[in-house]
């Protein structure tokens, strides 16, 4: 049975890159990453995750909202001063080579039947996904069985039960799902800055199998968060992100 890592919204912390990494060979060996964008952004080491990611086989990635702010393909108006500053931060840091990398990235895909994107399939660099009104009106924007998001940093399933309404369910560490759903959308949650007031490193496994449904698992990783601490500080990057990730909001 295929196991295809699903990861999301790393934002430069490679110590919880590392550790979901780890964590997910340890379980069930994956044979496939995907990344729903924001691996960089936030975090001091930008250019070693990226690296890190590129080492893995079969990866499949795709552009989020601080991709393309570092990249200068988008506006920082619209980012709150803190993310604003870390922006600014990446752009000058980024070694080279990382942002050609990250310029060639797509903003959307499409692996094994599935659509990736970071924010929404209507608009895979901003929209948030949190309600179901805002899935129902996506599914004329993608036309898979399923979309792997991630941008809210909460790990998360939308799918649609036997009655046709939306079911959203925020997933805790260790919860497997059958997604038997026509349609449904899934989000890892958030490696390297999770905002669901727990602060371990977020990531989720899809399952998928030729003669069943596929399904999902969700898992949560502590990780050293004194390492990306200091490496933020030492970095004069703005003090709150330091501090946002003991609490994981």
């Amino acid at each position: 049975m295929p196991c295809v890592l699903l990861l999301s919204d790393i934002h430069a912390n490679l110590p919880a890159l590392e550790a979901v990494l780890g964590d997910a060979e340890n379980r069930n060996p994956f044979s496939e990453t995907w990344v729903m964008g924001d691996s960089i952004g936030y975090g001091a080491q930008p250019n070693e995750v990226v690296d890190r990611l590129r080492s893995l086989p079969n990866l499949s990635i795709v552009k989020g909202n601080h991709e393309a702010a570092a990249l200068g393909e988008i506006s920082l108006d619209t980012f709150n001063p803190t993310a604003m500053a870390a922006a600014l931060w990446t752009q000058r840091n980024l070694r080279d080579d990382v942002a050609d990398f990250l310029r060639s990235l797509p903003s959307m895909s499409t692996e094994r039947g599935v659509t990736l994107c970071h924010g929404t399939p209507r608009n895979p660099i901003w929209e948030y996904l949190f309600t179901p009104s805002t899935a129902e009106l996506n599914l004329q924007h993608f036309d898979t069985i399923g979309c792997v998001f991630g941008h809210t940093h909460i790990p998360s399933l939308f799918s649609i039960d036997s009655n046709r309404e939306w079911v959203v369910r925020q997933a805790t560490d260790g919860e497997r799902w059958e997604l038997s759903s026509d349609r449904w959308y899934v989000n890892p949650g958030s490696v390297g800055q999770p905002r669901d007031l727990d602060p371990r490193a977020s990531y989720a496994v899809l399952h998928m199998a030729d003669d069943a449904k596929p399904s999902i698992s969700f898992h949560r990783v502590e990780y050293d968060i004194e390492r990306a601490q200091d490496l933020i500080l030492s970095a004069e990057l703005p003090n709150a992100l330091a501090f946002r990730l003991s609490v994981g909001r």
